[in-house]
């Protein structure tokens, strides 16, 4: 896929539905390198994603009494530069459309210099709270979606990319009560980062690759206990048990040299 940087700067942020936050580097969140790693980005878009959410009167406040709420099914994320400790991130999102009941986020991320450093899509379906599946979408989530949403400022293949070649074992974890969201399973940004932590050359971390699509498939409960399988790009999340794949993700590294 082809990244437009420059049609990714220019498109507006949109009157109707678009949200925009500024978020500053913490130490915590930096690698070995220096630089902010890609989960942490992820937790900013995460909570830029919300709050736009609240705009719409669509966040978690506005379905939960309704036994529903939005789950992350994928994203896709591209980074070009990643700041350093203290810098500021502008994030930029809004709804992007709506496809066979799944709804597109688009994030924009701009450092302090008003320079584009990254770009994501993020998708989104209805889940039931009570019945922990899929849920069909009442009425009232269409009439409350934008008309018009904003511009897509990718288009990633609709498959995400991955292999049909066995991938080994590299780590196992178990899920524990810390890594828990509000809807009572591992969050994304958790899967993200033992995903991440197995995807670089030799089966080390790279926590700042070039690009990451990543599909949620179904999730991750307290105590279960999951395999990290990586091989050649491609990694996923399987649950030891059963072996079904919780997570598939597709990396392509960046070059350390852009990174020193």
């Amino acid at each position: 896929m082809i990244i437009d940087w420059d049609h990714i700067a220019k498109a507006p942020l949109p009157t109707n539905c678009g949200w925009k936050g500024t978020y500053r580097v913490r130490y915590s969140e930096i690698g070995e390198n220096g630089k902010v790693m890609m989960p942490a980005l992820a937790d900013y878009m995460q909570d830029a994603a919300g709050w736009g959410a609240r705009i719409l009167k669509l966040a978690y406040d506005d379905t939960v009494d309704q036994g529903i709420a939005w789950v992350l099914a994928r994203m896709v994320i591209h980074i070009r530069d990643y700041p350093g400790n203290g810098e500021e991130i502008l994030v930029e999102t809004w709804p992007s459309g709506v496809s066979r009941r799944v709804a597109t986020r688009d994030f924009r991320l701009s450092n302090s210099k008003g320079d584009v450093i990254g770009v994501a899509q993020s998708y989104w379906v209805m889940f039931d709270l009570r019945e922990r599946r899929a849920a069909q979408w009442p009425d009232w989530i269409e009439e409350r979606l934008p008309d018009p949403p904003g511009p897509k400022l990718i288009e990633p293949p609709m498959r995400p990319a991955f292999t049909t070649d066995p991938l080994p074992a590299i780590d196992t974890i178990k899920a524990r009560p810390s890594d828990l969201d509000l809807y009572g399973h591992v969050n994304n940004v958790r899967l993200m980062q033992w995903v991440l932590g197995v995807s670089g050359q030799n089966s080390r971390p790279d926590f700042h690759p070039e690009s990451l699509d990543i599909q949620f498939r179904t999730e991750c409960r307290v105590h279960e206990r999951v395999e990290l399988r990586h091989a050649n790009g491609f990694a996923a999340v399987s649950r030891e048990e059963d072996g079904t794949d919780l997570v598939r993700a597709h990396i392509v590294a960046r070059n350390a040299l852009a990174l020193a």
